[in-house]
């Protein structure tokens, strides 16, 4: 999932007629596969029009589709510093920026240093905020002694890590005495924006933020986030009411809000109780806590799944979710489906799913989703959204302590709308003295998208309950207030590992492998995939799972014990035991026969 920005096109005179026409044949070409004659078309246009957003976008695809790589990246840094809505632009830097890296790369291996350069700049513009871009840039200018490209690079470094050793080295060398005052930066970035829109700013604002949080949390960093929280709040910002960059202004107001520093720099909360939980097993008999604990020692369960959803998501996933399980999972297990709001009813929802399996149990609470009056709001165009959907994404966080600590088990918590497809031993092998392991989707750069919420795995640590209090404490305040953003949970996320951090006792993070362990992109419908947990996302075509998976069959099916085994192998024995005795006995009876015949024939 990945955060939009505002969409704020330039304000200019009307195109000529003529180059209307040119513009309508260059995506006529385009739509047609005729990508070299509109790729000529588009880059005529853009030379014209170099900071039009309709130009850019088909350009910097028809650039990557032919192999132009390195022109690809630079048009869309380009078009990301005139229209920066991510969510339209994120498939294309993940499309663009891997066979950029590729190039870059082989460069690097074969000491091309110059060449590698052109791609490690380019990615810098486009990415200015990752830190490992930024550092192959400075490397490199280094590398080709460029002191006045390598030293904007240091300070761009520091701008991101004000303690970063080879920045600070290349530019005031050992000496700790000319370190300058880190406070200036911020001021001369403030002073260069006053000609720029205040939506713009507060943009620029968040994912300066952002860029902070991606990375440890110092004092230094502390002190900055505050400052530019501080002047967002600052900021008036006059948009027209009702249009598409009000819903922006909300959205950055909402994410920057949830930026919570006081909250991680405080005491853990303490566990608070779980009133109203009800708990049933999958045939309907409702359990206690005891009786749940007796279920997973009896099943000499390894491990536990959990996942949270209201009644609609349980009735279109859960069954999906839970045959994946059954079938793949390959260490004794117990799966837990939370059904939100659905306390009353486990024993009806139990039954309409339609698995009976000592492995599966239903638990439920009293939510009622009518009686929320918070806000949930969503990046435009959606804007405010009907349904609590920040409460629903929320959920599996503000309960799983109970069940981490009820039954000590490392816990594989995520989304419904997600599927396991192969063994997890490995994985729990290999994470076994983690505290924590996260899903961080690397290519970005926001606070309220890096750690994915889709899938976590937390062991029964204190550390992990640790984590896991402060979340729950932090969901609970602000989905209390009067508005949120609906991706309050993933911004928990981020502050609840920065918090571990802080308090922990030598905290053990670790992350999901996301080439190989679970995705983090969307596929529109099932097909061919590396991964061992593959998230569905929205809108995912759920036929095509009909059409391309097979989990009908679970497991082999046990053998019975050893006497009817014995006395099916026996049957036979004694058959032919019987069918030799009844030959030998006719053979007598007509030796005897031919005996007597004989002796008659004699006498």
């Amino acid at each position: 999932m990945q955060h939009a920005a505002a969409p704020i096109s330039a304000i200019g005179s009307s195109a000529p007629l003529h180059m209307g026409g040119i513009e309508t044949l260059a995506r006529s070409l385009h739509a047609e596969g005729r990508g070299k004659e509109a790729l000529l078309l588009f880059e005529h246009l853009a030379a014209i029009r170099p900071r039009d957003e309709a130009i850019l976008l088909p350009l910097v695809r028809l650039l990557g589709a032919q192999g132009r790589t390195l022109q690809a990246i630079e048009k869309l840094a380009e078009l990301r510093s005139v229209s920066t809505d991510t969510n339209a632009l994120v498939d294309e830097v993940k499309a663009q920026m891997v066979p950029a890296i590729e190039r870059f790369n082989m460069h690097l291996a074969a000491a091309e240093i110059e060449e590698a350069e052109h791609y490690a700049a380019a990615l810098a513009a486009l990415a200015p905020r990752n830190i490992a871009l930024m550092e192959a840039a400075f490397s490199c200018n280094v590398a080709l002694e460029r002191r006045d490209k390598a030293a904007a690079y240091a300070s761009a470094l520091l701008a991101l890590n004000s303690s970063h050793p080879g920045a600070r080295t290349f530019l005031y060398g050992s000496d700790a005495s000319n370190k300058p005052d880190t406070e200036a930066a911020p001021v001369a970035v403030e002073s260069a924006a006053d000609n720029v829109h205040p939506l713009l700013r507060l943009r620029d604002m968040h994912d300066a933020i952002s860029a902070i949080l991606c990375e440890p949390l110092a004092a230094g960093g502390i002190a900055q986030i505050e400052e530019l929280l501080a002047a967002s709040r600052a900021l008036a910002i006059e948009v027209p009411a009702g249009s598409e960059w009000e819903g922006w202004v909300k959205h950055y107001r909402l994410a920057l809000e949830a930026i919570d520093l006081a909250a991680v720099q405080s005491p853990t909360p303490k566990q608070t109780s779980d009133a109203g939980l009800k708990l049933m097993s999958s045939a309907g008999v409702p359990l206690t806590w005891q009786d749940l604990q007796g279920k997973a020692t009896r099943l000499r369960a390894k491990t536990m799944f959990f996942a949270a959803a209201d009644r609609a998501y349980i009735d279109l996933y859960a069954k999906w979710y839970v045959k994946s399980i059954l079938k793949h999972a390959d260490v004794p297990c117990l799966i837990v489906l939370h059904v939100i709001g659905g306390a009353k009813g486990l024993r009806e929802i139990a039954k309409s799913v339609g698995i009976q399996d000592k492995r599966l149990v239903y638990s439920g609470d009293a939510f009622d989703a009518a009686a929320v009056t918070t806000k949930c709001y969503d990046t435009p165009p959606k804007g405010q959204i009907a349904k609590p959907v920040a409460h629903f994404q929320s959920v599996r966080f503000t309960r799983l302590n109970a069940f981490l600590q009820k039954l000590k088990l490392p816990v594989f918590v995520s989304d419904i709308d997600l599927l396991l497809q192969r063994g997890m031993k490995d994985l729990l092998d290999r994470s076994s003295d983690a505290d924590i392991v996260l899903n961080e989707n690397l290519l970005s750069a926001n606070a309220g998208s890096r750690l994915t919420a889709n899938l976590l795995l937390l062991n029964p640590t204190e550390n992990a309950g640790r984590f896991l209090r402060f979340l729950k404490g932090y969901l609970e305040d602000f989905l209390s207030r009067g508005e949120v953003t609906r991706w309050i949970d993933q911004f928990g996320l981020m502050l609840a590992r920065h918090h571990l951090v802080m308090h922990g006792k030598e905290p053990r993070i670790e992350y999901f492998d996301t080439t190989k362990d679970i995705n983090n992109v969307m596929y529109p419908s099932y097909r061919e995939n590396p991964f061992r947990f593959l998230s569905l996302y929205h809108g995912f075509d759920m036929a095509s799972l009909e059409e391309n998976l097979d989990l009908g069959s679970e497991q082999p099916k046990r053998q019975k014990a050893k006497r009817p085994v014995k006395r099916t192998v026996a049957k036979p024995q004694r058959a032919r035991k019987a069918a030799t005795a009844k030959s030998h006995r006719k053979s007598v009876a007509k030796a005897r026969r031919t005996t007597t015949a004989t002796s008659r024939r004699k006498r």
